[in-house]
């Protein structure tokens, strides 16, 4: 037996043999006598105070159940912020760039923080708003797998989770929703006896403080599993290891999956603890990490009411109003509906005034609602009915009208001339995300100057300079504000023809489709004469029959006047390259040596530049595989060669080319 062994060997038999005796006592039966069992438990003590080794199952670590009157509130000793968040696998390359990494599972529990002094734990506190959370030693003495006493003589601050096991929560999966709020209830029980019959797990993630002297979080992680902590599933990626991060992903739901523990993500962190300080932090969150996240959280709240909004295209689009709900920190209390289809297939029928709802962030940005309570056909249900759809515009009063086909069924204005329409389309052509960018111009604005009259079109915007006198007299406006906004509509004659074109508003072209269009066309004349004559918009990559039919039959009479009298396009042509790659289709990985390109971004720019084109999977489509490990066992390398495609690193990549010259 390893040396090192032999001491915890003997002290888990000792552990063993008392909680043998301990469960017959229990039960009424006493083997051996009192004072037999505390010789036993006092040389156990001794045993584990010299050789410093304490035991989760340890009758020593054990403390009497306590009763709270309430959770007390406690300041945190250092910010307990969350991560920024989200659902692109991109996101994370782009993020972890060239830096070493460690991928972990995304706990689904309740993140708390423990503390110790002299090797004791003092106390422990829950996440809270990340300032101030609640005091939950009582319970957290009772978690099996928390360390009580270490061999540490120094302060030790160690940030983790406590879950509940899929394992364990089978036997309360009819009371309870889900194993997080199981667990999130249970760790905040006033009653420690009926806290620690919930059977918790607590998993480490982190150490905040008292070990700064190592400098990688992964060798941070490992102390900690000396000290006796139960630590997160982790990957990770450095000069030795070669780590894609879709197979870190794989790895680590796998490695869950057999532990049962509930995640809902995984975290990408800067493996070097120096680097992740330097990232900084928002309020909100911490810049060394991002999270990858599987699905979304659900939120229920009560259904108020629905109300109706108009788009630039003249279409009614319902959106329910409910309970104000707290996601992630936003006060949520609006979700579009999208369309009558929508809300008949959701609502079975009709939606109902005090009606269940549960709300999602989808992409974790956008509420929306993913279920609704449902009643039985013949239920008689005391809350009042909502009338869909309105009869009539919500703005002009004109009748509505129905229209699509049985899969989606649509609302709009029959008066072409609503001033809702009006709105909407002169704040989508000057607005910064969609249009040219008259900063300053709002909404509120616009809506007063069709109020008053003076614009009844996009065109008329252009004209505004001769109500200025008149403008400045109006409540609410001054000589400053009249002048800025006209000056802003000015500087916005001068613009691109990607923000021409997306500012347009014609239907399926938004901003991203624009900049694919010119990309094909570096003028508006080249751009108007492809959607005169013969040219096919589908034929571009990623267009289909409907945008190439949106872009032929839009009405651009009012857009070429003003194209031809007030603005000025940019056209951004770059000077012309040749396109050596023209054809070819790349994949990278790995990491680059920064001699020529930062990152794996600006290597898909440069290859895009000249022609090629960057895909993020190997397939029999992908002419060469980017690595310049070209003999790492990585999943990509192994499905290169699978493929029989060409494995290069960067220097190959340069000279089979000739692309010194290029840089």
């Amino acid at each position: 037996m390893d040396p090192d062994k032999i001491h915890e060997y003997k002290i888990q038999e000792l552990i063993d043999k008392l909680n043998y005796y301990t469960k017959y006592y229990d039960m009424g039966q006493s083997l051996i006598s009192d004072k037999e069992w505390d010789d036993m438990y006092f040389g156990l003590q001794q045993l584990e105070n010299y050789y410093g080794i304490y035991l989760p199952d340890s009758p020593t670590q054990r403390v009497n159940y306590q009763v709270v009157n309430k959770l007390n509130k406690v300041t945190h000793n250092h910010p307990m912020l969350s991560l920024d968040k989200t659902k692109s696998i991109d996101d994370i390359k782009s993020f972890i760039g060239n830096n070493d990494y460690i991928a972990m599972a995304k706990m689904d529990g309740l993140t708390c923080s423990l503390r110790y002094v002299d090797g004791r734990l003092v106390s422990a506190e829950t996440r809270g708003n990340g300032v101030e959370g609640e005091d939950i030693l009582h319970n957290i003495l009772q978690i099996k797998n928390v360390p009580k006493k270490i061999n540490w003589k120094h302060e030790l601050i160690v940030d983790g989770e406590v879950i509940c096991t899929y394992e364990n929560f089978k036997s309360f999966e009819k009371e309870y929703k889900n194993p997080r709020n199981f667990a999130s209830g249970s760790i905040r029980l006033l009653d420690s006896k009926e806290s620690a019959s919930r059977n918790l797990t607590f998993v480490a993630w982190d150490c905040i403080k008292g070990l700064e002297y190592l400098q990688y979080l992964t060798v941070k992680l490992k102390r900690l599993m000396d000290f006796g902590f139960t630590i997160v599933p982790y990957e990770f990626e450095d000069n030795y290891n070669s780590l894609e991060v879709e197979d870190a992903i794989e790895k680590i739901k796998a490695t869950c999956k057999i532990l049962s523990y509930p995640i809902d993500g995984i975290v990408f962190k800067y493996d070097d603890c120096n680097d992740y300080e330097a990232a900084g932090r928002t309020d909100h969150h911490f810049k060394g990490g991002l999270a990858y996240k599987f699905y979304d959280e659900e939120y229920e709240t009560t259904l108020l009411d629905i109300e109706w909004t108009m788009g630039r295209t003249g279409l009614l689009t319902p959106v329910a109003i409910y309970k104000d709900i707290d996601i992630e920190g936003t006060i949520c209390n609006r979700a579009s509906l999208h369309n009558i289809s929508v809300i008949r297939d959701l609502f079975n029928g009709t939606p109902k005034k005090g009606q269940k709802i549960w709300i999602y962030k989808s992409n974790m940005i956008i509420p929306q609602i993913s279920k609704v309570e449902q009643y039985n056909e013949n239920e008689i249900v005391p809350i009042e009915s909502l009338l869909i759809p309105p009869e009539y515009c919500p703005i002009c009063g004109h009748a509505t009208e129905l229209f699509g086909d049985n899969s989606s069924i649509f609302l709009r204005c029959g008066n072409p001339s609503c001033e809702g329409l009006l709105l909407n389309r002169i704040e989508h052509f000057f607005s910064k995300r969609s249009g040219i960018n008259a900063k300053g111009l709002s909404k509120a604005t616009i809506e007063k100057l069709i109020d008053w009259g003076w614009v009844n079109s996009v065109l008329d915007m252009f004209k505004l300079d001769k109500y200025q006198k008149e403008w400045i007299s109006k409540s609410g406006f001054g000589e400053k504000s009249v002048t800025n906004i006209l000056q802003a509509i000015k500087d916005s004659c001068n613009c691109d023809l990607e923000s021409i074109i997306s500012a347009a508003g014609i239907p399926l072209i938004g901003r991203a489709v624009a900049r694919d269009i010119v990309k094909k066309f570096s003028t508006y004349k080249e751009f108007r004469e492809a959607t005169e004559n013969d040219f096919d918009f589908s034929t571009i990559e990623g267009f289909g029959y409907e945008m190439n039919k949106s872009l032929k039959t839009f009405n651009y009479i009012e857009l070429d006047y003003i194209v031809e009298n007030y603005l000025t396009i940019n056209n951004k042509v770059e000077e012309n390259k040749e396109q050596k790659l023209e054809g070819k289709t790349f994949c990278i990985t790995g990491k680059l040596t920064k001699e020529h390109w930062k990152n794996r971004d600006e290597l898909s720019s440069f290859i895009t530049s000249l022609g090629g084109k960057v895909v993020s999977a190997m397939s029999p489509n992908v002419d060469y595989l980017i690595n310049n490990d070209t003999e790492s066992t990585s999943a990509k390398n192994l499905k290169a060669k699978e493929l029989g495609k060409s494995i290069i690193d960067e220097q190959m990549f340069i000279d089979m080319f000739d692309l010194q010259k290029n840089f």
